[in-house]
């Protein structure tokens, strides 16, 4: 099996993989959703440190853009436009 990481070790790696395996299901949900909810922040946050003149709205489009495909990004910033003009 491939590592998940590159920067931990196999021995650290199936410590953390047995501690996961022993959470009740609703605990590994609530940790996968706590991991997800980070890893946005830490995308969109990039994101404006890459482009400190995006605003707010422009940040959130180019996080659906790199994560969900342009298409839908465009989609998302016409019904925004949209919604804002009507």
């Amino acid at each position: 099996m491939q590592p998940y990481t590159t920067d931990t070790s196999p021995e650290a790696e199936a410590v953390q993989l047995e501690l996961i395996r022993r959470m009740p299901p609703g605990m590994r949900a609530w940790k996968a959703l706590q991991m997800s909810a980070r890893l946005m922040r830490e995308c969109k946050a990039a994101i404006a440190r890459n482009n400190p003149d995006f605003t707010t709205r422009e940040i959130e489009i180019e996080f659906i853009a790199l994560n969900y495909g342009k298409e839908l990004a465009d989609a998302v910033a016409r019904y925004q436009a949209d919604r804002d003009h009507g």
